[in-house]
C-alpha cells in the first residue's frame, strides 16, 4: 500500500510546489523560521549589551557577544530554507525522492535552529 502511493507520487506530473509532500514541509518549515523570528523578537531586544552567544558544558560561556548577534541563527535557518527549496525544486525534475528527502530535512534543520536559540535564551534568562 505504501509503496504504491511512492510509486503514485514518483509517477506523478503535477508540479513542483502542488505536490503535498513538497508543499507541506516547506510550509512547516517557513512556519518555524517564522515562530524563530516572532520568539527572538519578543524575548531578545536588538541592544549594545552583551549576551552569551556561545556556552560549553566545560568551559561555561565562551562565546559573548552583541545581542543583535543572536538574529544570525534565524537568518541562517532562512538562507538554509532557500538553498534547500531551490535545490529542491531542481531535483524534483530529475529526482523525485531526493527532493522529498531535501524538504523533509528542511523541516528538521529549522527545529534544530530553533531549539539553539530557545536554549539561547533560557541561559541568558
Amino acid at each position: 500500500m505504501l509503496l504504491d502511493k511512492l510509486n503514485q507520487l514518483l509517477a506523478s506530473k503535477r508540479p513542483f510546489i502542488s505536490e503535498p509532500f513538497n508543499l507541506v514541509p516547506i510550509a512547516l518549515a517557513l512556519l518555524f523560521n517564522i515562530i524563530h523570528w516572532v520568539i527572538l523578537a519578543s524575548k531578545v531586544k536588538i541592544s549594545s549589551s552583551s549576551i552569551v552567544l556561545h556556552y560549553n558544558v566545560i568551559y561555561g560561556a565562551d562565546l559573548i557577544d552583541k545581542a543583535y548577534a543572536i538574529y544570525i541563527i534565524p537568518a541562517a535557518a532562512l538562507l538554509i530554507l532557500i538553498i534547500n527549496f531551490l535545490l529542491a525544486n531542481y531535483f524534483f525534475k530529475r529526482e523525485k525522492l531526493a527532493a522529498f528527502f531535501i524538504n523533509f530535512s528542511t523541516v528538521i534543520v529549522q527545529l534544530i535552529f530553533l531549539i539553539a536559540s530557545i536554549n539561547l535564551i533560557r541561559i541568558n534568562g
